[in-house]
């Protein structure tokens, strides 16, 4: 998957995850109360991650490569679901007990948005901590992921807002059709997904581009300490079904700045090049 086509889903799928997290929140929980709120966030924060993980997990991965799929979709989500709650109940609070401003509810999406960006690179640091691996390359993808979601709730949540409104003076004392508050979550999943996936590829500082080969035009982002490149199911980058591509052909890991290319059956440098 290119960067291009990376932007593209993640936008698509967080709207439409927001779709299906909005109709999932509506059938449980009702009306505009603290826990009817955190249910709906729950469902968007939960939808969207799930979304986004998958999407983030399979832009790296192949379904052939299911075992480092799952786990990585699995920690998203259980994140995600937690940080919807959180944001949609804290949102609601400071709404209801200390003033009836927008803006409250618009810093609720603002934490929604940011720990659906904490979740897409938590496995990544979570693997890396527990293997005492360099946590820099994790650090780094979390934080892309922390800003791409807070602007993206943040706007979302405006979007939300404004689209409220509109929908409020075009049918006045219609409180209860549901165009609104299914409007406003479409804009929150497309926005925290859209300001993601920009800000990964924004802020990234090396990359791969498969130019022949399983799956060509596939552009992979350079995220850890030690990347491999191989025909195993567990490689970082798979280029499965070609017979001079080893099984563990290759590696690239940093060293003074500059990224080097090892070859695994000679262990000899055969490339140095700074992305």
């Amino acid at each position: 998957m290119s960067f291009r086509l990376f932007i593209y889903w993640c936008a698509l799928c967080g709207g439409w995850a927001a779709v299906v997290g909005w109709g999932l929140g509506n059938l449980i929980a009702r009306g505009d109360s603290l826990g009817s709120t955190g249910i709906k966030g729950m469902f968007l924060g939960m939808l969207i991650v799930l979304a986004l993980g998958l999407v983030d997990a399979l832009w790296t991965y192949s379904f052939r490569q299911l075992r480092q799929v799952i786990p990585r979709v699995f920690v998203c989500v259980m994140i995600g679901t937690v940080g919807g709650l959180v944001g949609g109940a804290v949102g609601q609070f400071l709404y209801d007990e200390i003033g009836n401003l927008s803006a409250f509810q618009i810093f609720g999406w603002v934490l929604t948005g940011l720990m659906v960006g904490v979740s897409i690179g938590s496995y990544d640091f979570l693997r890396s901590w527990i293997r005492e691996e360099e946590l820099a390359f994790a650090a780094s993808k979390v934080i892309r992921g922390v800003v791409g979601g807070a602007v993206g709730g943040l706007l979302g949540g405006i979007l939300d807002w404004k689209l409220g409104d509109l929908w409020a003076r075009l049918f006045p004392g219609k409180d209860h059709l549901w165009s609104p508050s299914l409007t406003g979550f479409i804009a929150l999943g497309l926005c925290i997904g859209l300001m993601i996936a920009v800000a990964q590829i924004v802020f990234k500082e090396a990359w791969l581009k498969v130019e022949k080969g399983f799956r060509n035009g596939r552009e992979l982002l350079v995220n850890k300490p030690v990347l491999t490149i191989g025909r195993a199911e567990s490689c970082d980058l798979g280029l499965f079904g070609d017979a001079m591509i080893e099984k563990l052909h290759a590696r690239i890991y940093q060293q003074d700045g500059r990224y080097l290319v090892l070859e695994q059956a000679s262990f000899s440098v055969v490339g140095e090049e700074e992305f």
